[in-house]
């Protein structure tokens, strides 16, 4: 059974524009690998005060299928990614289930 959803990210205490540019190409990867497209999950990195932050989000609920499987692994993969190249940044993930509503 498939899941309407909607989700937001963000990860922060980036080392600056080579780690931000890393890592968004590393998250935009994910997200195609997912098999969402670049048009119902951005993703983009910002400076604000000389702290460099990366942010996605949907749009627009997206269904996922099994979702109560998916959703802890694409967390996990992630932070993974985000560590792997970033081990000093934290991210964060916000869900929200359009259907509840």
């Amino acid at each position: 059974m498939g899941v309407n959803v909607m989700f937001d990210f963000e990860v922060h205490g980036l080392a600056g524009e080579e780690e931000a540019t890393s890592v968004v190409r590393a998250l935009a990867g994910l997200v195609r690998e997912e098999g969402f497209q670049a048009h119902e999950v951005g993703v983009g990195w910002s400076v604000q005060d000389g702290r460099y932050w990366i942010s996605g989000e949907t749009d627009h609920p997206v269904g996922v299928s099994r979702f109560h499987s998916w959703r802890p692994r694409f967390e996990a993969v992630l932070q993974e990614r985000v560590r792997a190249l970033a081990p000093a940044a934290a991210a964060s993930i916000n869900w929200r289930y359009p259907d509840d509503d």
